[in-house]
């Protein structure tokens, strides 16, 4: 099972982006779970337990919107939604917003805004506190 913190479903069917938006945020420090298929998307996530998902509107075996539902239906607060499309218009955000989804990420979009996103929906990975010990005389 992977960590809480920091895990993104990442559900994109275009294999070249989906490669890409994996290596934005695995560079990022995020550790992502990504798949093509929206069916697939709900088996990933009751697996892995992710806290945040970014999922492409249109998708072989469930759509976006139904991956959504699924998603907020079986895991409720306990995950963030991001839906992606480069269908844009308001009637589209409307309904990725009815399906659970936090936020609505146009298409096409540059690695800031998708790391803006991520980084709204998904907390970091706690920073490893460092202990430095030093040595001081005091009175000397």
């Amino acid at each position: 099972m992977s960590s809480r913190y920091g895990t993104i479903l990442l559900v994109e069917d275009d294999p070249d982006l989906r490669g890409t938006l994996e290596t934005v945020l695995h560079n990022a420090g995020y550790e992502v779970i990504s798949t093509g298929n929206g069916l697939r998307a709900v088996e990933l996530a009751h697996e892995h337990k992710p806290v945040a998902a970014i999922v492409d509107m249109l998708l072989p075996g469930q759509s976006g919107f139904q991956v959504t539902l699924a998603l907020k239906e079986r895991f409720g607060d306990n995950i963030r939604v991001a839906i992606m499309s480069g269908y844009t218009s308001p009637a589209q955000q409307d309904y990725a917003a009815a399906s659970g989804a936090e936020h609505f990420l146009p298409k096409p979009f540059g690695p800031t805004a998708l790391l803006d996103i991520a980084a709204t929906i998904c907390p970091p990975r706690p920073t490893p506190v460092i202990s430095v010990r030093r040595k001081v005389k005091i009175g000397v």
